[in-house]
């Protein structure tokens, strides 16, 4: 199957028609003129199976771009994809100081990676002054030892460390 970008429809595919009926008024039009109503009907399944195809590639296509098959992948429409990050700060919907909270394990966890990292603020969608107050709330909390330095329990980072040696053969 073969692809071709148009200026007016996005991708169109090699096996669409030149003459996509766009709406249900050229669609009556053209049946009139002739097509037959299976004729009418494929050719809106391929308008609606284009439009879908359309709709899921995210990067920009201009008529004329020279492409390969792997540009119409799902790998490389990833790269292309916008990252959405989110729209409203969540301490200043709440009127709450994020410095405050740092006793609150549930709340420091979810701005803190399984590795220990703090997030940034590209996925937490803080302000840059709430990201601040809630990355020293974190290294306080680290530091006063009500949360781990790394997401994971200490215990269960124990258990896997007796089992990695047990299963070397090193028992101490």
């Amino acid at each position: 199957m073969s692809a071709q970008l148009s200026s007016n429809l996005g991708l169109r595919l090699g096996r669409a028609s030149k003459y996509v009926a766009s709406s249900p008024l050229d669609q009556t039009f053209k049946r009139a003129a002739g097509m037959t109503v299976k004729e009418a009907e494929r050719r809106a399944a391929v308008a609606q199976e284009n439009h879908a195809i359309a709709r899921q590639l995210t990067r920009p296509w201009k008529a004329g771009d020279v492409y390969a098959p792997h540009d119409l992948s799902g790998a490389e429409a990833r790269k292309w994809r916008v990252k959405h990050r989110p729209t409203t700060d969540a301490f200043d919907a709440l009127s709450v100081n994020p410095l405050s909270l740092y006793k609150n394990f549930s709340v420091m966890s979810e701005y803190v990676t399984e590795m220990g990292r703090i997030r940034h603020s590209n996925s937490t969608g803080l302000r840059a002054v709430n990201q601040r107050k809630i990355a020293k709330a974190i290294r306080r909390a680290i530091a006063l030892g009500l949360m781990p330095s790394i997401h994971k329990h200490p215990e269960i980072i124990k258990e896997e460390m007796q089992g990695r040696m047990l299963n070397t053969g090193r028992v101490r």
